[in-house]
């Protein structure tokens, strides 16, 4: 029988039961408050004061967008909690997300952070979070918005080992923790490199010639209308929402234009071989097809055929085929820079929501190499860098399911 006081994954030299403890013998869990608005006195000091809004995105609470004064802390129910031994906990309009306190520091009401006591490891009990929140949104109550207690939060049960067992999987989870904050950073900094050099390898306003160009490639870049780029019209999927069916043919829509690439697993669903031929009369996809969103609030998001599988489209979705006039990634890459996108935002009719209309994407004004082996450069460079952060998104979504995983079979 399955012992549940024993992890599944343990590091070896490691025996025995964990001991049952409740959250409020772990931590001391202390609450916040908000000095006054209205006394200036309170406020602009050198305490750090942080908002739910503030926590989340980081493992560590470095500084407060906003401080409070000692006087501000004096006439506020808030209070000094210790770096490196509290855990910010938001406990209300977003309960459960997190941050290490860094720096010492206090907080508004909407926290209940969590003092961790000696006897127990910071980063171990941080680890265990996914527990914590789960807890409190179980838990949590109230008619304007779900709250928890510190009191009721301090009821959670839960399971831990000796504190030479919790210092190692703290470490280990924090080394783990460090790596996918490389690698985002490292992802982080090549989609700016990527924008930096939209910016650079396209003409400025008022400009002829790019900033950033290849050896060997010289004369001034030509104004062209859109629809001169292309070798048929604009066109786009059916009007009609279509029969969906268990199998067939992979029918996409907006949802699967993710980060200006096909993400087939966001599919609408399939449809028959009888549909997709009705359908195919007006538009059939074809390999380096380039696609653009016309209506919704992911207007102007592009995407490029790299399958030779065939699917079909809905109508949000325009189309656009390059044949032999243009190179199809260059197109892909014109479309998503500042210029582009900015005539997108422009032109897109903002009813209920944003609509662009075919005819209107045609006459978009462009700036273009005539040069076809400079355009073919311009979108092998941008395609090397793509395939660049597509490798480190991918590694960086390997490392977060490990960690999930791990943090499944490390804890009880």
């Amino acid at each position: 029988m399955e012992n549940k006081r024993v992890p599944e994954v343990r590091f070896e030299g490691f025996s025995g039961e964990w001991e049952e403890r409740k959250l409020n013998e772990v931590a001391e869990i202390i609450g916040g408050g908000t000095p006054s608005t209205a006394v200036q006195e309170y406020w602009d000091g050198d305490i750090d004061w942080y908002s739910p809004v503030e926590i989340g995105k980081e493992i560590y609470a470095v500084g407060s967008q906003r401080k409070i004064t000692s006087l501000g802390l004096k006439k506020s129910s808030a209070k000094v909690l210790p770096a490196n031994k509290t855990i910010l906990f938001t406990s209300r309009a977003g309960i459960g997300d997190m941050a290490i306190l860094k720096k010492d520091g206090a907080t508004n009401q909407g926290f209940q952070s969590l003092v961790v006591n000696n006897n127990y490891n910071t980063y171990f009990v941080y680890s265990i979070g996914h527990k914590i929140k789960e807890f409190a949104l179980k838990h949590a109550s109230g008619s304007t918005f779900l709250e928890i207690s510190g009191r009721q939060l301090g009821k959670m049960v839960l399971f831990v080992p000796s504190l030479e067992e919790q210092t190692k999987i703290g470490t280990f989870f924090k080394q783990l923790d460090d790596t996918i904050a490389l690698h985002q950073q490292e992802l982080t900094t090549l989609k700016q490199t990527k924008q930096g050099f939209l910016q650079k390898m396209f003409p400025k306003e008022g400009e002829s010639v790019p900033e950033v160009r290849f050896s060997g490639f010289t004369g001034d870049w030509e104004q062209r209308k859109l629809r001169e780029m292309l070798a048929e019209p604009v066109t786009d999927g059916p009007h009609e929402t279509p029969k969906l069916e268990e199998s067939g043919i992979p029918f996409i829509s907006v949802d699967a234009i993710v980060d200006n690439q096909i993400d087939f697993d966001r599919k609408r669903g399939y449809i028959s071989e009888e549909t997709d031929e009705l359908y195919s009369k007006k538009y059939r996809p074809q390999y380096h097809d380039v696609f653009l969103v016309k209506s919704g609030s992911t207007v102007g998001k592009t995407a490029i055929v790299e399958t030779k599988e065939r699917f079909n489209i809905w109508s949000p979705l325009a189309a656009m085929r390059v044949g032999e006039v243009s190179d199809p990634y260059f197109l892909y890459f014109l479309l998503q820079t500042r210029k582009m996108q900015n005539q997108v935002k422009d032109k897109a009719s903002s009813g209920t929501q944003p609509n662009l209309g075919m005819r209107e994407l045609e006459k978009f004004h462009t700036q273009i190499t005539p040069n076809l082996e400079e355009q073919k450069k311009i979108g092998a460079f941008f395609q090397q860098l793509d395939n660049l952060i597509t490798l480190h998104q991918r590694e960086l979504e390997a490392l977060k399911k490990t960690k999930k995983s791990f943090l499944q079979k490390m804890f009880v």
